[in-house]
């Protein structure tokens, strides 16, 4: 027989009719060869339409058939079995196929052989992804039913029947156009039954699937809802979720909803050591979508313990979802008008924890990182929150000034800069909330030079050149105390030769050693030079702690003005009171160039930061403001900057006051004036002219045009300041046009003489008065001066000098004295003019 059997499936290139019924005849004799004798045709690749009608025929078992079918679909590309029957034109060999296994699913029904049932489902699985199946109305309910068995209890037989149907939308009738009741009523059943089966915790497998499922279908995500199917399948399934309207609806109303997705998403396991190697979807994108729902806070579920141990799993390079996963979390934690509810936020302990301990530690680098994008985005969100403005939602608590102090910033922007790699995707978040809130404290150049040349996998393990921090404390308190610098000096060169990171522990000792070296007389300038080095190295890492730590111990000194309980005081009350607080400071500080450096820069970063601040609050009043009372805020704001600027340039000006004799440091002390006076002019173009309307001592201009450049926009305002009877203003103007032209010999400058000299002519031809007389006095040396600067105009200021000096002897008449008329102010201004003409050339005749 077998010889027989041999021959007949062998010897001929097909299989003829009587050739089958004597095929059938031998199987049903000994049925154990038919698996044999198919396998064998099949391999052949011979007559595959015989092949059909024999595995299709009572001939072959139930549980062989469906083994086989899945053994060929499972490797269609290579199965001349499949690509036979999925062409259009052998519909009648799919069709005998599909209702063999039809007739299986009653027999399955009838005889409740589960392991059958659940290799039918899977066989069910792989022939409805072939884009050739076609089924009849009664076949599509029969199917549809089939998956949908309300007594199937196998885990995994049930996730493959609930992904066959939302991956094959040809198992159904087009449900854009019409949705067949019968098949309606199985699938909510179905999914009704599935959502009472997880609620037990032994199908949380199953569960997880149905919440990215649900995830999925709600955002439309029809990409990673096709890689999820074909996860589960072991297939490719494609976007299908266009043509899968009606099992959509009835999943999302049947099977589960947004609070069963939120309670049970919260205990989803996170991703060990996530990072964008990973591919696919993952936990932290359903978390990521159901925050931005705030589906946590609307049903009262607790997410920040899994927020907080994901961002301990993270790794380099960080995942592009970290970031989005922050932001949502941080904007699910500020309630709203149109969201009341809001989650818990992590506790300070958690972030306090984290950034205690070495600065440099390379295995914390990370969750700093991630701690520090997090509370920004925070802090950002809780301060422009139109509720915090005395609303009547209750708001979280914002973090504690303590916690942002330890924080080293700027060491983290910079190492994530310099990373780019590893933190590419955290750094836009970060720098995107920095610029929106603390711009202040954003890295610059000379930032990111502190660590040019070093690693940045930082606290390399080995020796390394280091200097005990109680060496040096010790050699600090001998030289305040008077026992010489030279171990401090010593220990202060090996110090400035090291890393930044063997630096960072001196810090204390540092900012001690700023405070108790303003007796300059006493110490070294060189090592108070070498000093401030190291503290200018500090404004890399930890900008806030700095500036705060050294200004408390300037404002505690006994030569300081004393404010008031300043140890209770904290930075928010430091940047509410810049300027003017900031220059109670310790005197000394402003006799001594290398520490005035020092001030220069923290009188800059709490500049910036009360503008921060304030733009945060004008920020929070768009939300109850309408647009015209916002535009007068901001000109209120525009105002209040510039009067804080305006103020700190006139006390730089009375700081370059002063005897040389008595300061010896005068001309460097002014010259560091002088520079900050013209950053703040180039960053306020109406500054110079607000500042010399206010005008300072004559004295004081020389020193002023000469050594800020930005000073010669005033050439182009000099009718502005001249304009008006004050008499103070006229002399300030023609001295320092005077002092702009010896400067800038520029067609403007010598145009602008013109208008001084109007105006000389107007004074002089009407009633001569004392003002007149005095006005002459203070400006008979600049007159002069601007004869020999300008030819154009010098004999018309000749000319002018010597009609005043007439005018002056006719005064002298009025007196009743010849002792009075000695001491007025006309024989002052004759004797003044005697002097200057005796320098000048003779006018013409």
């Amino acid at each position: 027989m077998e010889e027989k059997l041999k021959q007949l499936l062998t010897d001929k290139p097909a299989v003829e009719d009587k050739d089958i019924s004597t095929l059938f005849k031998i199987f049903q004799i000994e049925p154990s060869t038919s698996q044999r004798s198919i396998c064998l045709q099949l391999e052949s690749a011979k007559d595959v339409k015989g092949t059909v009608q024999l595995i299709c025929s009572n001939a072959t078992g139930d549980h062989f058939f469906v083994d086989l079918l899945i053994a060929q679909f499972s490797n269609r590309n290579n199965s001349e079995f499949v690509s036979f029957v999925s062409k259009t034109a052998n519909k009648p060999s799919m069709r005998a196929v599909c209702q063999r296994i039809s007739s299986i699913m009653e027999k399955c029904r009838k005889d409740e052989d589960r392991k059958l049932e659940s290799r039918v489902v899977l066989l069910v699985s792989l022939i409805a992804s072939c884009s050739s199946l076609r089924i009849s109305n009664d076949e599509s309910r029969q199917w549809v039913s089939f998956l949908a068995n309300k007594t199937n209890t196998d885990d995994v037989s049930l996730k493959i029947a609930l992904a066959t149907i939302l991956a094959s939308p040809n198992l159904m009738l087009d449900q854009v156009s019409f949705r067949d009741e019968k098949i309606g009523k199985s699938l909510s059943s179905f999914f009704s039954y599935l959502h009472s089966l997880i609620q037990k915790p032994e199908y949380a497998p199953l569960s997880n699937v149905m919440i990215l499922i649900y995830v999925h279908l709600v955002t439309d995500n029809a990409e990673d809802l096709s890689i999820l199917l074909s996860n589960i399948l072991g297939h490719k399934v494609p976007k299908t979720l266009s043509k899968q309207p009606f099992v959509k609806e009835l999943y999302i109303a049947n099977a589960i909803n947004q609070q069963d997705v939120a309670q049970k998403a919260a205990n989803i396991n996170i991703t060990k050591r996530l990072n964008a190697t990973m591919s696919g979807y993952l936990p932290v994108h359903c978390i990521c979508a159901m925050l931005h729902w705030r589906s946590f806070s609307k049903y009262s579920t607790s997410i920040n313990e899994w927020v907080k141990t994901q961002m301990l799993e993270c790794h380099t390079p960080i995942h592009p979802i970290v970031p989005h996963l922050l932001e949502n979390f941080a904007s699910s934690c500020i309630p709203s008008e149109t969201y009341p509810h809001f989650n818990q936020s992590i506790d300070e302990q958690f972030f306090q924890e984290i950034f205690s301990g070495e600065i440099f530690d390379d295995s914390r680098l990370v969750i700093r990182i991630l701690s520090l994008a997090f509370l920004i985005a925070f802090t950002f969100k809780l301060d422009s929150s139109s509720n915090k403005e005395g609303g009547t939602i209750k708001t979280p608590k914002a973090y504690s000034q303590s916690l942002w102090k330890s924080i080293p910033i700027r060491y983290l922007l910079i190492v994530a800069d310099m990373r780019h790699s590893d933190f590419q995707h955290i750094r836009l978040m970060l720098q995107r909330y920095l610029v929106l809130s603390l711009p202040h404290l954003l890295p610059e150049q000379i930032h990111f030079d502190s660590f040019k040349g070093q690693t940045t996998h930082i606290f390399t393990r080995g020796k390394r050149n280091v200097v005990p921090v109680s060496e040096f404390g010790c050699a600090l308190e001998d030289a305040t105390n008077g026992h010489g610098f030279f171990k401090l000096s010593k220990l202060t060169d090996l110090l400035l030769n090291l890393t930044i990171q063997s630096q960072m522990p001196h810090f204390e000792n540092i900012l001690q050693a700023m405070t108790v070296s303003l007796d300059e007389e006493r110490w070294p300038r060189a090592l108070v030079e070498k000093l401030v080095l190291l503290w200018e190295r500090f404004d890399s890492v930890l900008p806030r702690r700095l500036h705060e730590d050294t200004i408390r111990l300037w404002l505690k000194s006994s030569q300081a003005s004393q404010i008031p309980n300043l140890d209770d005081r904290d930075n928010d009350f430091i940047i509410s009171h810049t300027p003017l607080i900031l220059f109670r400071a310790d005197s000394r500080v402003f006799k001594s160039p290398p520490h005035l450096k020092c001030f220069c820069r923290l009188l800059s970063f709490y500049l910036a930061a009360s503008r921060d601040a304030n733009y945060l609050k004008l920020t929070r009043a768009i939300a109850y403001n309408t647009k015209s009372e916002m535009a007068e805020k901001e000109e209120l704001l525009r105002s209040f900057i510039g009067t804080q600027r305006l103020a700190v340039v006139q006390v730089f000006i009375e700081l370059c006051d002063g005897n040389p004799k008595d300061i010896p440091n005068l001309e460097e002390i002014q010259q560091i004036l002088c520079s900050q006076i013209h950053q703040f002019f180039i960053a306020d173009t109406h500054l110079p002219k607000l500042v010399h309307f206010n005008m300072y001592p004559l004295r004081l201009i020389p020193v002023i045009v000469k050594k800020v450049p930005s000073t010669h926009v005033l050439i182009n305002s000099i009718n502005e300041l001249l304009t008006g009877g004050n008499l103070e203003r006229r002399i300030f103007t023609i001295v320092l046009m005077t002092e702009l032209l010896e400067n800038y010999k520029i067609p403007p400058a010598f145009a602008a003489l013109t208008l001084i000299s109007d105006l000389l002519d107007t004074l002089i031809s009407n009633i001569i008065n004392e003002e007149f007389i005095i006005l002459m006095l203070n400006i008979t040396n600049s007159l002069a001066r601007l004869i020999m600067l300008s030819p154009f105009h010098a004999e018309h200021f000749l000319a002018t000098i010597y009609r005043t000096r007439k005018l002056a002897l006719n005064r002298l008449a009025l007196y009743t004295s010849y002792t009075k008329a000695r001491i007025s102010p006309e024989q002052k201004l004759i004797e003044m003019i005697d002097k200057v003409l005796e320098k000048l050339p003779k006018l013409p005749e």
